[in-house]
Order: C-alpha cells, then structure tokens, then sequence
C-alpha cells in the first residue's frame, strides 16, 4: 500500500489539535486518552477498498474525515464498553455472527480465485467481440449554458420573469463579439456551471435531458439556441463541438472487462465449490413442522 504522505498527516493533525497542544509526531489526531496513530490510520486504510483508499489519500478533505470518523468510533467503542454495552447477549450473538461470516466469506472467496492468468488475451478478445455493442458510446456534445431557475411549481408570474430574463440573456449573448463565458458567470443562475463560465462538459447524447437534447442535435458549432424550458429553469445553450458515435476500444474497456470476467469466473467457481460440497455428503433437513419448531416462543 503506498505510504501516507507526511504533509497528510500534518494536515489531519491541524484538523484536531491547536498549535499550543501538538501531541507526539506519530500520533495524528486525539480526544482525552484517545489517541490514533500514523500506523492506525495505516491500517485502516488498508481494509478499505483500494479505489476508495486512493481517493481518500489524494483528498486532503476526504482524509480528514476519515481520520475524524475512526476517532469518533474509538470515542464510541469507549462509550459502550464502559456501560457494558459489549456484554449484552443480543449484542454478542450479533459480533459473532458477523464474525462467522466474514470467516467463512474470506474462506470461500479465497477458494475460489480465479488463476492469476485469467482471462487470457484470447478470453479476453472473445468476451469484447461477444459484448461489443456495450462499448458503443453516442453522439457527444461539447456544451455551454445560460439558466434561470424556476421552481416547478411557479406562479406565471414567476415563469414570466424567469423567461424574460433568459431571453435579455440570449440577446447579450448573440450580439457581436458576446462573452457568453463571461455572461454566464456573472448571471447563470446555476452556479455549478456559472464558475466555468457555464461549460457542462463533453455530455453524451443520452445524458440530456429531453427538451434540451432536441434543441442540442439542431444546433450547428457554436450557434446559441431559442430557450427552452426544462422542470426547473429556462436555459440558453451553445455548442461548442460534436464527436460522432463510437465504439470503445478493448484498450479503452480492458480493465474493467478483466474485472468483470473475473468477477463472474469466481461466482462459477463458489457455485461449484459448494454444490461439490454437499455432493460429498448431502445436507440433511428435517422438514417436519420446522417453521413451527423454529419459531420465536410467544
């Protein structure tokens, strides 16, 4: 696992501790007698997810809160403990419970495996032509907006103004040598496009909603449409540039089919080794009155 930056962990620390009160170097984040340590923190980390891990290190905000999250479970865990918590027989059924399971899923997945060499080039070729339209990706659309908010529920007078505002949009917008980015960070009104000057990105055909994709496939480059109406806003759109339908190439989709094929060969693999299990020796049931026998007594 790669190791945890130090500039991190001077980060988490900043998050808990005040300059008057810095603990030792290794510990990183502490509450009374509580303490985590860089090798805690470590730890963790390592049972978590690799893709979620490699977000959380390269997010100072995302470490943070996760370091903030396994102090509070400490503080928790003391919490309990203390009250006696962890010796209610509800609650230690529960722990072993899930113990045994995660026992028992960690041995049948470690059963069944897929050899290291799976899929092979050719496996792996077979299963990209046989889902080949999967990979297909539709008309892109380079795209840029103006947007007036309107509640669905609006009053006309409302929309009246909402549309009226949207239309002297457009008419700055089509003038002479109009700033459309700039228009649109000083007057969109939806503000996750506005501060990039109302740029929505590369958006995929299917990915539009319906009112606002049939205007798009209308427009040539750079043209600026009528407005139009969606659930929530009056928006003013402009196309900056179209790619064409495409297929994605095995390159492109190999680590994620590999994923895939792996997945779905260790699901064959622990049907097998299950059905193999009983087949040597044949769970027995006794089915006579065993709801009833089973049953919580009344």
């Amino acid at each position: 696992m790669r190791q945890m930056s130090r500039m991190a962990l001077l980060l988490i620390t900043g998050v808990f501790l005040g300059a008057a009160d810095t603990p030792p170097s290794d510990v990183v984040a502490r509450r009374g007698d509580l303490q985590l340590t860089t090798e805690d923190v470590r730890e963790a980390l390592s049972h978590i997810d690799p893709a979620a891990r490699t977000q959380v290190l390269n997010s100072p905000p995302a470490l943070q809160e996760f370091v903030r999250d396994r102090l509070l479970r400490l503080v928790l865990l003391k919490e309990a403990r203390e009250a006696k918590w962890d010796e209610k027989p509800d609650i230690v059924a529960r722990a072993n419970d899930v113990r045994d399971t995660m026992i028992m899923q960690s041995w049948l997945s470690s059963r069944a495996q897929p050899d290291a060499a799976f899929p092979s080039q050719s496996e792996l070729a077979a299963a990209y032509e046989a889902n080949k339209p999967r990979f297909a990706v539709p008309k892109q659309y380079h795209v840029t907006q103006l947007a007036i908010l309107v509640p669905p529920n609006a009053s006309k007078d409302v929309d009246d103004e909402a549309r009226r505002k949207i239309r002297d949009l457009r008419q700055q917008a089509t003038k002479p040598k109009a700033d459309f980015a700039e228009i649109a960070r000083k007057a969109s009104e939806d503000k996750n496009s506005a501060d990039r000057g109302g740029d929505l990105g590369w958006v995929r055909e299917d990915q539009i909603v319906p009112p606002i994709r049939d205007a798009v496939k209308g427009l040539a480059e750079n043209a600026v449409s009528e407005p139009i109406r969606s659930a929530d806003a009056y928006h003013v759109v402009k196309v900056l540039g179209t790619r064409p339908p495409t297929t994605m190439t095995l390159d492109q989709v190999k680590d994620n089919l590999v994923g895939v094929l792996r997945q779905a060969k260790a699901q064959q693999a622990t049907k097998a080794y299950l059905e193999e299990l009983l087949r040597k020796e044949p769970a027995q049931i006794n089915e006579v009155g065993l709801a009833a026998r089973v049953a919580p007594p009344k």
